[in-house]
């Protein structure tokens, strides 16, 4: 853990808000706290967010603007509005989507990685990023990385769920139809699972194929459309099959992979575990919860539970799993 960093931890920030759903003042505001003040990070002519903050404060931007950060933060800002109605969150989904539409986005479908932090590669742009629109176009724009993964693409549908939920504009849950599309007709494999890149070397690994089973999801829980249901089950089922470690938790990779052996990574044992805990309790299916269950042996360990100074994705995991198992219980909250 990096201290000297700042960033928006999604993972906290969506702890202190279900927190703040069952009362708990302190957490609301500990949330309105770091939502503001990560509203420093945001690019103010172009939106989008930079990556983090050096020298333990807000102020000094890493300016590369990479996939992972802008569809967590755009779920996490329109999360934060349809709870608080702060119009400044929304203001900030908003700058996020307008960036990925205008620098990120392939007109043919689909959506690229990333956008490097520099003009020119090893020479710091500082001063480029105080330009406005005219004058930074004038000198170029930095490097946009435009392979197209399922993973990332699979962010940005669930993210796009979201945005669509906050402000019933249809055209954002056009654009997450209209990628999902794209990403099965180019990445999708046999059997419910997807590739990472156009062709890979190695893999499957396991963040592309959770990512769109994720996306499914919330395109069934705003849509729905029982086809989205389906297809998040087979590409669940797809995960079960080729990443469930012996013991415990999700390996990241497929088993049949020679080169490195695939172990099981935290924070994508948490996302899947959190999935899974979903579907369960949507469908009341018992693999479901076995595969839950499965997920939190292994995120329980004390190894790993102790392993980082915090890990709120690990509690919310364990109280979503508590509420999806008690008889009285429908439906978690989306």
């Amino acid at each position: 853990l990096n201290l000297s960093q700042k960033f928006l931890d999604r993972d906290s920030v969506e702890f202190a808000l279900s927190r703040a759903r069952q009362g708990d003042i302190k957490e609301l505001n500990r949330a309105h706290k770091t939502l503001s003040a990560a509203l420093k990070l945001f690019d103010p002519v172009w939106g989008g967010v930079y990556q983090y903050s050096t020298g333990g404060n807000w102020e000094n931007p890493h300016f590369e603007k990479i996939m992972k950060i802008q569809a967590g933060y755009l779920r996490i800002y329109s999360m934060a509005y349809l709870q608080t109605k702060d119009k400044r969150y929304l203001t900030a989904s908003l700058a996020i989507y307008r960036y990925l539409n205008r620098f990120l986005r392939n007109p043919r479908g689909g959506f690229y990685t990333s956008q490097d932090a520099d003009l020119i590669q090893g020479q710091h742009s500082e001063s480029y990023f105080t330009l406005d629109n005219q004058a930074r176009l004038r000198r170029g724009i930095p490097r946009i990385d435009k392979h197209q993964y399922a993973q990332e693409n699979g962010w940005v549908i669930e993210s796009l769920t979201y945005l669509y939920r906050a402000t019933l504009d249809k055209t954002y849950l056009k654009q997450a139809l209209a990628t999902a599309s794209w990403v099965e007709q180019n990445r999708r494999l046999p059997h419910g699972g997807f590739r990472h890149d156009m062709k890979d070397s190695f893999g499957p690994y396991l963040g592309d194929s959770l990512a769109m089973a994720r996306a499914y999801l919330q395109l069934f829980l705003t849509t729905n459309n029982k086809k989205w249901l389906h297809k998040s089950k087979r590409t669940a089922a797809f995960i079960s099959r080729y990443f469930l470690n012996a013991s415990a938790g999700f390996n990241s990779g497929a088993l049949r992979q020679q080169t490195v052996k695939p172990v099981p990574h935290i924070d994508e044992n948490i996302d899947t575990t959190r999935f899974y805990i979903q579907l369960f309790a949507i469908t009341k299916k018992q693999f479901y919860l076995l595969m839950a269950q499965h997920g939190m042996r292994y995120l329980a360990t004390p190894a790993i539970a102790l392993s980082r100074l915090s890990d709120p994705g690990i509690l919310l995991a364990d109280r979503e799993l508590a509420l999806a198992i008690k008889p009285s219980s429908k439906r978690l909250p989306e």
